[in-house]
């Protein structure tokens, strides 16, 4: 049952999925000076996921959780940067501010949600909806996350591809710095080695 729900939510992530408005996000993310993920609660993980990944390709990120952080950082953005609010409802108050506040700073605003009817999903300039948008979803719906991971992969790839030189050598150049803090790989044993 639970591997079915899982399947169904990304079955319904995928068909959700406006791929022209994801495109135009990526652009946008590609060339900002500067971008701020909102998400609290369940969001702040996967605000935190996306934060980690466009960092990693030398896009200027930080995620916020905490609602004065997240304003104090919303206040000071301008055009040229871009602002993301993560709510699997759309409507978390918090979320709803920090985006707010961004938008009333300059920032391009995007709201990631379930629901494109949303107070946060109406007050954005671009929405992407993350799954089919059902009115008695629980947020705290063990699949919903799998459905929104798999779009935040999306705008991951699709910001990368934009600049694709600098994404590969942002990565390689991480997976370089970290390489002497993993450990190799176990060599296979063989058979006559084990034998007595």
């Amino acid at each position: 049952m639970l591997i079915n729900a899982h399947t169904r939510t990304l079955r319904e992530a995928t068909s959700a999925i406006d791929l022209s408005v994801m495109t135009d996000v990526s652009r946008h993310i590609a060339v900002s000076s500067h971008v701020d993920i909102y998400g609290v609660g369940g969001s702040a993980m996967l605000a935190e996921e996306l934060q980690g990944r466009l960092y990693r390709i030398g896009v200027n990120t930080y995620a916020w959780a905490e609602v004065h952080a997240g304003l104090t950082s919303a206040a000071i953005q301008g055009p040229g940067t871009v602002a993301i609010g993560i709510s699997t409802t759309g409507r978390t108050e918090e979320t709803i501010q920090m985006l707010a506040e961004a938008g009333r700073s300059g920032a391009l605003t995007v709201a990631i949600t379930n629901n494109p009817t949303s107070p946060l999903a109406e007050l954005a300039d671009r929405t992407i909806v993350t799954s089919i948008y059902e009115q008695f979803l629980q947020p705290d719906d063990l699949s919903a996350k799998h459905g929104q991971l798999l779009v935040l992969d999306l705008l991951y790839l699709l910001v990368a591809q934009e600049n694709f030189d600098r994404s590969s050598g942002k990565l390689a150049a991480s997976a370089r710095a970290v390489s002497s803090h993993r450990r190799p790989r176990r060599t296979a044993v063989t058979a006559t080695a084990g034998a007595s």
